[in-house]
């Protein structure tokens, strides 16, 4: 299954948003200041109150008083609905989780309301099977506690219905990667997954050389790569005390001329090969959430970035934020929402319907909208009922 919607409430900018995504890779178009990073950071949230819990996830964030929308009449509530849909392989597996909370006094907060539903369909039994939970105030609500994490439920219901959705949202990871953090020797780390800042790349590089699989992924980043500097060989890396060190190896009239060092390599280097890692990491995760690929990296390279996310949004859901009309003009407009903010509210929207004609008949591209009007969202629908 993957997410097929996001619906969020009085979350900072975001007062009444609902974003559909499509399956494999959903681009958020819009300039800086729009709310694009509030939208992610709503994804992000979950993950952290999933794999983490709740209190870290807020105070992390400096306290509910900075995740709710401002307000002057009465206090908000903060909701997000997610909803999963089967991929084209399945045939009945779906999901829905929502969840609500509330400011309790100045600093603390509660679960107001929550409920997750799930259904599958098991291998032998041939018929279609649905669980889920309910907690409101006619329910005992434990104060602030996500029953959606597994070891809140009994085994029996992490087995049949809480697991497969907290599982999801557990495997969420996100890139936000700049190349000084990629500059500095890394302490080795146990985590096979990639840190959002990719501090730990240099440990993730060294796993993938462990096995088949990902030695085949480290040659699907160094394919792209070479596509855009043609005489990269590969990466390898050294132990320089307790500290790994990535090594960037190329070749010259045919010979290896290796052990450059990340700090002289340049930024945009960096950041591609940053990227790479992300889309490419072993276990792949769920969903993938990159923000402004574009960031000192070539134009030119940007298509090479555009089939890689092509590529791995076969297999792992990709979300792009940007605000590169180079980039945005390899993906087609349904695959596009476009971000703005109006009296200090965000919204996100698809491409408006007339936008969208003229790029599918061929009169202007993408590319060709944002460097002059700029993309339209479509306000021919209210945002949400």
């Amino acid at each position: 299954m993957f997410l097929s919607s996001l619906k969020v409430q009085h979350y900072k900018s975001l007062d009444n948003v609902a974003v559909e995504f499509a399956p494999n890779v959903t681009v958020i178009v819009g300039p800086n200041g729009v709310g694009k990073s509030n939208f992610v950071d709503v994804l992000r949230f979950l993950r952290d109150a999933v794999i983490g819990d709740l209190e870290h996830a807020i105070t992390k964030r400096e306290g509910i008083g900075r995740l709710l929308q401002s307000y002057k009449t009465k206090p908000y509530k903060i909701g997000i609905q997610c909803q999963f849909s089967p991929n084209e392989a399945e045939q009945s597996d779906q999901g829905n989780y929502e969840v609500q909370l509330k400011a309790v006094g100045k600093n603390n907060y509660a679960v107001d309301s929550e409920d997750m539903s799930y259904s599958f369909l098991p291998a032998l039994a041939g018929e279609i099977q649905t669980n889920g939970f309910k907690r409101d105030k006619n329910h005992e609500i434990e104060p602030g506690v996500l029953a959606l994490r597994s070891r809140y439920l009994s085994a029996h219901e992490a087995v049949q219905f809480g697991g497969p959705v907290a599982e999801h949202i557990g495997r969420w990871n996100f890139c936000t990667i700049y190349p000084n953090t990629l500059k500095k020797p890394t302490l080795p780390d146990r985590d096979n997954a990639l840190m959002e800042s990719g501090e730990n790349w240099a440990s993730v590089i060294k796993a993938l050389k462990r096995s088949p699989k990902g030695r085949e992924a480290l040659e699907r980043i160094y394919d792209s790569i070479r596509a855009v500097i043609p005489t990269f060989e590969d990466v390898s890396i050294q132990t320089v005390g307790s500290y790994l060190v990535p090594l960037f190896n190329f070749r010259n009239d045919g010979e290896t001329v290796g052990g450059f060092d990340p700090v002289q390599l340049s930024d945009g280097t960096l950041r591609l090969f940053g990227i790479l890692l992300a889309a490419y990491q072993l276990p792949r995760p769920q969903v993938l959430v990159i923000e402004e690929p574009e960031q000192t990296i070539y134009p030119g390279a940007l298509a090479v970035l555009a089939d890689v996310f092509k590529e791995v949004g076969q297999t792992t859901q990709v979300i792009i934020t940007t605000h590169s009309p180079h980039l945005v003009q390899y993906f087609s407009p349904g695959q596009i929402r476009v971000a703005t903010m109006h009296n200090g509210l965000t919204s996100i929207r698809p491409i408006h319907p007339h936008q969208m004609e003229a790029v599918n008949e061929g009169l202007l591209s993408l590319e060709e909208f944002m460097t002059g009007e700029g993309l339209r969202p479509d306000d021919t629908q209210a945002q949400v009922p």
